[in-house]
């Protein structure tokens, strides 16, 4: 049995002057089983480890901000709050719930985490839908709805955490999800935490993210050129497609990717009037199987050139072009110059 409690309490990012006093007590451990206090931000690092007495632990924690944490196995318990100068208790009950006590930012923070639940769970049910859908139409279907929850939940998230950047709730939400925040995010995000001295952690961990991702970022780089094959056996090449077109749009995809498929039935409807207005689609499949790629376009009914790249996403074009995820799309104008990568219908639009 796996709980896990990311509920927290904080304070203002300056030190506090006194230390917090921990009280932890669970229902659900063995006798001087280990306990484990870490440190979790600004630095990972271990504080302490005791053992249960009495089915209880109490514990001063050193002075000053931060983030910490206390772990038991069997049952596996991680429960996160923030340090703030004030008395916390951590109770784990018979029925496996773990309850957080302590300072105002606590409130805030359970708040938070209590109004997105309900989207948390949408996103959590659509994405097993997704996972166990016997047909691509079902696939599609639970796809769009778990990235719909998947959006309102992040966005609430980048929400609390700009408006709480001065503390560390926001500071430590920040650095917690560091790993999903998307260039976008990183762009408002950055700038919130270079101006916190105390949530320096947040901010350069924030900005290394924000250089990585532009380490792969195309938009006004040449695109690089190449000759693939296309079903007929012909190999098409990157400058025979702007002799034809003002602009090409660049997809790349595959068979199994749930969310390509349904940007190729969102905008095949929508070819004819683009290819009017001078913009030349093109997609480039990574599939390794022949036979997987040629009945994906049929079924999706893709009316524009569809190539194949050879060793899928170990390929040379897939570096060259630098694709981490799929879809990868990228618009081109007649002179080579990806003019913007992660291209949308609405961006389209109004091109």
């Amino acid at each position: 049995m796996k709980l896990l409690s990311v509920l927290s309490v904080g304070l203002l990012l300056s030190a506090t002057a006194h230390a917090q006093q921990l009280t932890f007590t669970t229902a659900l451990h063995a006798e001087n089983e280990k306990v484990t206090i870490y440190r979790e931000w600004p630095t990972r690092q271990l504080i302490d480890t005791l053992r249960l007495s009495g089915g209880t632990v109490t514990y001063t924690l050193p002075t000053g901000a931060g983030v910490y944490s206390v772990r038991l196995r069997k049952p596996f318990v991680d429960a996160v709050w923030l340090e703030e100068g004030e008395k916390v208790t951590i109770n784990v009950t018979k029925d496996t719930a773990v309850l957080v006590n302590g300072g105002a930012l606590q409130k805030k923070w359970s708040d938070f985490e209590k109004s997105i639940k309900p989207d948390e769970k949408a996103w959590n049910e659509w994405g097993h839908k997704h996972e166990t859908a016997s047909n691509l139409d079902e696939k599609l279907k639970a796809n769009a709805a778990s990235n719909r929850y998947a959006e309102k939940v992040n966005q609430k998230r980048l929400a609390f955490v700009l408006s709480n950047a001065g503390n560390l709730a926001g500071a430590w939400m920040g650095y917690y999800y560091a790993f999903a925040w998307s260039p976008d995010n990183l762009e408002k995000l950055v700038p919130a935490f270079q101006r916190q001295a105390a949530a320096q952690s947040t901010y350069q961990l924030l900005a290394e993210k924000q250089k990585a991702a532009a380490a792969f970022n195309m938009t006004g780089k040449k695109a690089p050129v190449f000759s693939l094959p296309a079903m007929n056996g012909s190999h098409v090449s990157l400058d025979s497609l702007f002799k034809q077109h003002q602009y090409v749009l660049l997809d790349v995809w595959a068979s199994w990717c749930t969310p390509c498929r349904a940007t190729n039935r969102k905008l095949a409807p929508l070819y004819d009037k683009f290819h009017k207005k001078g913009i030349g689609f093109v997609s480039v499949s990574v599939d390794e199987k022949k036979e997987l790629w040629e009945k994906a376009v049929a079924a999706d009914n893709i009316p524009w050139t569809q190539l194949l790249s050879p060793h899928g996403m170990n390929s040379d074009f897939v570096k060259q072009y630098k694709v981490q995820s799929l879809p990868a799309t990228f618009l081109v104008d007649k002179n080579g110059t990806i003019i913007q990568q992660h291209i949308e219908v609405a961006d389209l639009e109004k091109l």
